[in-house]
């Protein structure tokens, strides 16, 4: 019998949520920075596991920024809430203070069915893991605590057994190769977003936007595709080009060879750096 249904991944930024949606899908869907705030809108991330169709909506982290960004983006982790069965909550056991999480748990009604996702195992004693464990089912009971490792994808497994039995009986949403939700449009989009966050630093990833212009295949097989990159000012512009071009040449040098391994196809890619605000960056192409 068939198997359907909805899961939200719920969590403090950079808590591993995008990291551990990848392991549980087997690819890449969700954008991975060290830098909090990478997901700006919500992704699903679509598994197969026995008979079921599992889809995972990987939701932004819960900001603290303006109170325009925190409505905006609470107001999409809530709707994806909504409309899931099962929710995976993910915490990262290094972080000294729990109280953020805690607020968020409870914020959760009880008759949700909730399991708290304990990341980065590998990197605290058992002890300590025993005692976090022991604090949060203080806030409330969970269906399981799972604890894993979204890098050596430790754990990654019994989580997917139990979302896959967890879910409700019914025809799968999507096609059986599908693994999300995006266009290849935004799909590339997000990639090279990706790359900006690891080559540049302070606020100016948060003020881009990356939009792809156009997606053409080629006669040989090749694909090209053109992303316009939107930035603030005329000084970060100059930021993002950097000496000789060397910058932006770097961002999309590692995004073309990121998108033909993703894509198995050589991917002829061009950025052109444009001032503006450019489109919402949770609008899709």
């Amino acid at each position: 019998m068939k198997r359907c249904g909805i899961v939200a991944v719920l969590g403090e930024t950079n808590a591993g949520k995008s990291t551990l949606i990848n392991q549980l899908v087997g690819q890449k869907v969700s954008i991975v920075s060290r830098k909090v705030q990478t997901t700006l809108s919500k992704i699903l991330g679509i598994a197969i596991h026995r008979e079921s169709q599992i889809i995972f909506i990987d939701t932004p982290g819960f900001p603290k920024n303006s109170r325009k960004a925190i409505e905006n983006l609470e107001r999409t982790i809530w709707d994806a809430f909504r409309e899931s069965e099962e929710v995976l909550f993910v915490i990262d056991v290094c972080r000294r203070n729990f109280d953020t999480s805690m607020a968020i748990l409870q914020k959760i009604h009880q008759t949700k069915r909730v399991s708290l996702v304990m990341n980065k195992v590998d990197l605290i004693h058992k002890p300590k893991l025993l005692e976090i464990a022991e604090l949060f089912r203080l806030v409330r009971n969970f269906e399981n605590v799972f604890m894993v490792s979204s890098l050596t994808k430790s754990g990654i497994d019994k989580i997917l057994d139990y979302v896959a039995s967890a879910v409700g009986e019914g025809e799968w949403l999507y096609e059986a190769d599908q693994i999300t939700d995006l266009s290849m449009e935004k799909y590339a989009a997000e990639i090279t977003r990706e790359h900006i966050y690891h080559r540049l630093h302070q606020e100016i990833p948060y003020e881009c936007v990356v939009k792809t212009a156009s997606c053409e295949d080629q006669l040989d097989g090749s694909i090209k595709i053109v992303q316009n990159i939107y930035v603030k000012n005329r000084a970060h512009r100059i930021i993002f080009i950097g000496h000789k071009g060397g910058k932006v040449r770097a961002i999309g040098e590692a995004s073309r060879k990121e998108l033909s391994s993703l894509m198995g196809k050589t991917v002829h890619l061009f950025l052109q750096i444009k001032t503006g605000d450019g489109p919402d960056p949770r609008e899709g192409n």
